[in-house]
Parts: structure tokens; C-alpha cells; sequence
């Protein structure tokens, strides 16, 4: 799962991957739908008019804060008649993910400063507009999200600061009659400062993420749209110290994802999504080692494996299946001079599973993940909570792990 969290994690924000896309295993690049709005900014226009609502149960801790939930509530508008000057949208919410999405915190297992730049900060704006054209459209995403801190004591100022921006354009485009195409891509910078440290002043040095994807929607007939899709990302993140003795190597990483999706309309109420990722790779090592020591994690799926039902059993209901399976290979090396020299390799697979449900009333439609075991254990529905004798489960079972909803005005 590294290279596809990398990938996902480092594009869109926490509450980007919506109940309808985990439920089909999170096919989101490979399907239209509106929650795309933050990976394929230039889809905003189709999506005008919306409200959107989100709560995903999960154990979300991001820089010391613990909550059981994560929310959020968003909406876009239409300005002028049908859009005619573009459609601007809104989201709100708490906390926002780290840019690095290998860990909120220092992983010293890996190296220190593994996980530099993962841990969430307090969301400020995030903002997105989309202008359409006859043949074109081109939409833009904007994202801040900081915390700050200022202590005098006796004229002597201690004081810390850290920000994440991103901004993205996209552009969505005509290929003929039978194709169109996305293009989208976003660069995002960390500004960071602290001061009154053992080490001075503390400083960002490295500190920027970019990436671009595209993909394109063929429809082969009435039956078949056939979608490619590519996508590459990088980020570099280490920290400078004014004195000597700060033990940080940073944490650099680059990942590449090439694949190829087909939509099949099986009938009316039924939509079978095929997607096979045939090369995805993730390269992960510090930024800034100590003279004569180097090393690196890459992590690759050859191939991952997608598969996913869609189907409408009642005009007010839809039922969602996808699973998920990849085949990998993990290599580790570690050199330090006149030490030791060292190479891993590992092989392994992984599956996962998802089910989902879709209510549509009224100008509503609420998609909901269950949890897999629902079958075979009921739970409570209206507390969310069931007793086990399990003493790792401290008696937690929730039914439902994530609702979204979307209203259409």
C-alpha cells in the first residue's frame, strides 16, 4: 500500500476520497465523479450548485489532537446563468493532512526525520474556482492550513510557526467527438521557523512538493470507455539549524503511477469498472545523509489490480463492491562508509475490500462505506457501538465508517 498511499495522500485533501470512491476501491481516477473536484480541478463546472457534507470514522491523530471523527462541509456556486462566469466552491473543515504522507510523526525506525512535514495542521482556506470555455475548462485549487505560537517571558521571545500552501490548476479538454481529456498538477511549500532551540533557530531548507497527472476518458462504443492514466510526484523536506548537533536527514521521496481503466455499461443500472496499474513505483530516502552514508526504499506494484460494481437495485438505492490487489516488491539498501553494506528485497501481496451503500431522496444522495463484517455482525445503529469480549476492540464496532452526502440546488 505505500506507493498508491504516496500517490492518493499527497494529492487531494483528507476529505477528497469520498464514501461513493472507497466503496469502489478507490477508483476515483478512473471514474467521473464529483468528488474528483480535488485531484482534476478543471471538473469543478460539471459540479455547480452543490453542497457537500462528510463524516468518516477514524482514529485521526495529527500533532498531539485526538478525535474519533473527521468532518467537513463544502459547496459550490454558480456564477451567472448556467456558470457563465465560472463556478467558485468552498470547503470547511478542522484539521488538514501533513504534506508528507509517510507519517505524522518522526519515524526514527526509518531514520531521523523520516516523516518530516506529516504532522496535520489547523485548516484556514481552501478554495477552488473553475471557468468554462466551448472546448476547454480550465479550473484552479488553492489550500493553507498553519499554526502558530508566540511566548515573552522576561523580554525574551520564543516563538514557532508552520505552514502548508498548495495551489493547482487543471484543465479539461476536447480530443473529438468520442475524447476528452484532464490534465492537472500542483506544486505546495512549507514555510517553518522555530526559535529558543538547543540548535538556535530552526528553519525549513528543503521544503517543496510538486506533481502532474492526466488521463483520458475513450468511449470505444457504447459499452466501453477505455481510460489511460499516468501520474508522477516528488517532494524534498529537511530542516536547517543555526548551531550543530540537530540530527535530521529529511525525507525525499518520488513516485510514478501508469495504468489503464475501462468504464463497461453492462446495462442501465449497472457499471463494472476494470483497472490495472501494470507499473507503480515509490522511491523514498533522506534528503540530507551524512558524508559517506546512503540509502533508499522503493517500493514497487507490478502490477495493482482494480475491480468494482456499481449498481442501481432501486431508483432510490445503489449498491457499491470494489476490491483492490497489488503485487509487491520492497528493496532496502544501506551503505556507510568502512561500516557495512546492506540490500533487502521482499515480496509480498495485499487485498483490500470494500462495500458501500447509495440512498437518493429527494435532491440528496447520501453514499455510505459499511464496514465488511456487517453481515455477520449487526452492531448497534444508533450508537454506533457494540460489547465484545475482545479486550483489543475495547468493545468499538461501528457499521457504517464513512457518510457523505451531496445536495444539488
Amino acid at each position: 500500500m505505500l506507493s498508491i498511499l504516496f500517490v492518493v495522500a499527497a494529492a487531494v485533501p483528507a476529505m477528497a476520497t469520498d464514501a461513493r470512491q472507497q466503496s469502489l476501491a478507490g477508483t476515483g481516477n478512473y471514474i467521473e465523479d464529483d468528488y474528483n473536484i480535488f485531484t482534476w480541478y478543471a471538473t469543478l463546472p460539471s459540479y455547480g450548485n452543490t453542497v457537500w457534507m462528510g463524516l468518516q470514522y477514524m482514529d485521526y491523530y495529527m500533532d498531539g489532537e485526538g478525535s474519533n471523527f473527521m468532518k467537513y462541509i463544502g459547496a459550490s456556486y454558480n456564477l451567472g446563468e448556467e456558470g457563465k462566469f465560472g463556478t467558485v466552491a468552498m470547503f470547511l473543515y478542522d484539521m488538514a493532512p501533513g504534506l508528507n504522507p509517510f507519517g505524522y510523526s518522526y519515524d526514527d525506525d526509518l531514520w531521523p526525520g523520516a516523516g518530516l512535514f506529516g504532522d496535520g495542521l489547523y485548516n484556514k482556506f481552501t478554495l477552488l474556482y473553475g471557468y468554462p470555455m466551448e472546448k476547454l475548462a480550465i479550473g484552479f485549487y488553492f489550500n493553507r492550513s498553519d499554526r502558530a505560537y508566540e511566548d515573552v517571558v522576561n523580554d525574551e521571545i520564543e516563538e514557532g510557526h508552520q505552514a502548508y500552501t498548495t495551489i493547482g490548476v487543471g484543465l479539461r479538454f476536447d480530443l473529438g467527438e468520442k475524447a476528452y481529456m484532464d490534465v492537472a498538477g500542483d506544486v505546495s511549500f512549507v514555510t517553518y521557523k522555530e526559535t529558543d532551540t538547543p540548535y538556535g533557530e530552526i528553519e525549513a531548507d528543503a521544503n517543496k512538493m510538486f506533481g502532474g497527472r492526466a488521463r483520458m476518458f475513450y468511449e470505444w462504443n457504447e459499452t466501453i470507455t477505455w481510460v489511460p492514466y499516468v501520474n508522477f510526484r516528488m517532494f524534498d523536506f529537511s530542516l536547517k539549524a543555526e548551531e550543530e548537533g540537530l540530527e535530521d536527514f529529511g525525507d525525499k521521496a518520488m513516485g510514478f503511477d501508469l495504468g489503464l481503466g475501462a468504464n463497461i455499461k453492462v446495462n442501465e443500472d449497472n457499471l463494472l469498472i476494470f483497472a490495472v496499474e501494470p507499473y507503480s513505483t515509490v522511491k523514498r530516502e533522506p534528503s540530507e545523509p551524512p558524508d559517506g552514508t546512503s540509502g533508499d526504499i522503493t517500493v514497487t506494484a507490478m502490477p495493482r489490480i482494480f475491480l468494482a460494481l456499481e449498481s442501481d437495485v432501486r431508483d432510490w438505492l445503489t449498491f457499491r463492491v470494489g476490491g483492490m490487489k497489488e503485487l509487491l516488491k520492497d528493496k532496502e539498501t544501506y551503505e556507510e562508509t568502512d561500516v557495512t553494506e546492506e540490500e533487502y528485497t521482499s515480496t509480498w501481496s495485499e487485498f483490500a475490500y470494500y462495500m458501500g451503500l447509495g440512498f437518493h431522496v429527494s435532491d440528496f444522495d447520501i453514499d455510505c462505506v459499511i464496514n465488511n463484517e456487517l453481515p455477520f455482525n449487526m452492531g448497534y445503529w444508533l450508537t454506533g457501538k457494540s460489547y465484545s469480549a475482545s479486550y483489543y476492540d475495547n468493545g468499538q464496532w461501528q457499521p457504517v465508517y464513512m457518510v457523505s452526502a451531496a445536495y444539488h440546488f
